[in-house]
């Protein structure tokens, strides 16, 4: 049976008016893909990545009809099983590139803060602000996430590529940068935790953009340590040091054992999710002028190629024309 939703735009604006609307569907959706294959999107995931698929009328998901707004939850399930499901990337924090990306990160930013590199330790905004050690590691993490996600991806999908990513700490700012080193065309592949966004973005000079949504753990740096054992190693440091008398704080080392000790010592559970939405190719569209204003992004201030996330090349046989354009070859 063909099934339909009325909503209104209003609730399109509004993610949590949204997730009230939607919230039995989405609790269904989520217990039919794990169910059929075997993957596990919580709530928070499932509804931010089928609200920017509304938002940017993917599949065809939302018609009016009669001055009414609806949406067709057939193809909701259209897009989640023919691109949601077979772009997306799961990967425990164990992987050895998700390990290479930890190290990268940790060394990048102490280089930051010691001066060892042109990139920035403050926060643009009202006032600049010094950001912390934490704080940089982990947008440096989700930064170059997406990089993981996306080789990970393509090698999965196309045996025989090897894709080259740059680990490399420069002294220097370097504008055009190529994400993939050993492609002969200028990639630039962003990644973004905010899985709602609707638009995909490349710099002037590049000759393809790529986005990748990434779903990363509240604290990804802490999650590392919890997992191997060496948050623990300091709890009970602590505990050791901390007065039986100490109710108080008795009580928070309580509150945090019971936290962490869900999770066994070297029993890697945390998973980390890329959703790879697509790529474009930039000599297709024109940049998006500083001033003009974008849905559910305000106005633009940076001159670049903006491309809504309906308009992306995902499907398999696009991925393999991207590839060999970009010089692989591969049976």
């Amino acid at each position: 049976m063909h099934s339909v939703m009325e909503i209104s735009k209003q609730i399109l604006r509004f993610p949590n008016k949204f997730k009230e609307k939607l919230i039995n569907f989405i609790k269904i959706k989520i217990k039919d893909i794990q169910d059929t294959r075997n993957v596990y999107f919580n709530f928070e995931e499932l509804s931010d990545l089928l609200l920017s698929a509304c938002r940017s009328n993917d599949f065809g998901i939302l018609y009016s009809k009669k001055r009414k707004l609806f949406i067709d939850e057939d193809k909701i399930s259209k897009w989640i099983y023919e691109k949601l499901l077979p772009n997306t990337i799961v990967l425990k924090i164990d992987d050895e590139d998700i390990l290479r990306l930890l190290i990268f990160c940790i060394e990048i930013t102490y280089q930051m803060f010691s001066g060892g590199t042109k990139a920035t330790i403050t926060a643009k905004g009202f006032r600049e602000r010094r950001r912390t050690f934490e704080s940089i590691l982990v947008d440096q993490f989700v930064g170059k996430l997406g990089e993981v996600m996306l080789k990970k991806f393509l090698e999965q999908n196309f045996p025989g590529v090897k894709i080259e990513l740059d680990w490399r700490i420069s002294t220097q700012l370097k504008r055009h940068k190529n994400d993939i080193i050993n492609a002969k065309k200028k990639v630039s592949i962003k990644s973004t935790p905010t899985l709602a966004g609707i638009w995909a973005e490349a710099d002037i000079g590049y000759d393809y953009g790529i986005m990748v949504k990434c779903s990363v753990p509240q604290q990804p740096i802490l999650q590392f340590f919890i997992e191997v054992c060496g948050f623990k190693r300091l709890i009970d440091f602590i505990e050791v040091k901390i007065p039986i008398h100490d109710r108080l704080f008795r009580e928070y080392l309580r509150n945090i054992k019971n936290r962490i000790y869900n999770f066994k010592c070297e029993e890697i559970q945390t998973e980390l999710k890329g959703f790879i939405c697509g790529y474009f190719k930039t000599s297709e569209y024109e940049p998006i002028e500083v001033g003009e204003k974008l849905p559910y992004m305000g106005k633009i201030r940076e001159r670049r190629y903006l491309i809504r996330i309906d308009q992306l090349r995902y499907e398999k046989s696009s991925w393999k024309i991207f590839l060999q354009d970009i010089g692989f070859n591969f049976k």
